[in-house]
């Protein structure tokens, strides 16, 4: 099986597994694509397609578009599933982010954070945690 070959059979599966309703594409505004393209890949693993500035991230696909200005406090917010707070925030400043709200719990579970990508863009950063075992009742 070729390149293509496995490009076209993970699409089609991509595709048959969406259902009514959910995120399935996004354009992120960006001031420089490429730079924001490697921000997102060293920071959350995304797969880049180079030269486009295209990513595939878990269920979702999109492009980095230079035509619409990032809206730092207008629209909707993203947020992503991460498994380390501290240590994607380390990452987000290493690579040209920064953090906007620093983390704090939201119920027993739940992390969240705020970042900006280099654009300016505020991403959403939720680190979740297994339910602690009460122990016999």
């Amino acid at each position: 099986m070729s390149d293509a070959d496995d490009k076209d059979d993970k699409e089609v599966s991509r595709v048959l597994g969406l259902v009514h309703g959910q995120v399935c594409y996004q354009q992120l505004p960006a001031i420089d694509t490429t730079r924001s393209a490697e921000f997102y890949e060293a920071v959350f693993g995304w797969q880049i397609e180079r030269p486009y500035p295209s990513f595939e991230a878990p269920g979702l696909i999109g492009q980095w578009v230079d035509n619409r200005p990032p809206a730092p406090s207008a629209g909707p917010m993203i947020w992503l599933h991460v498994a380390d707070v501290d240590e994607t925030l380390d990452r987000v400043t290493r690579h040209g982010g920064h953090v906007l709200e620093p983390p704090s719990p939201d119920g027993p579970t739940r992390v969240l954070a705020t970042i900006a990508d280099p654009a300016g863009n505020p991403i959403g950063l939720a680190g979740h945690q297994l339910p602690r075992d009460p122990g016999p009742v």
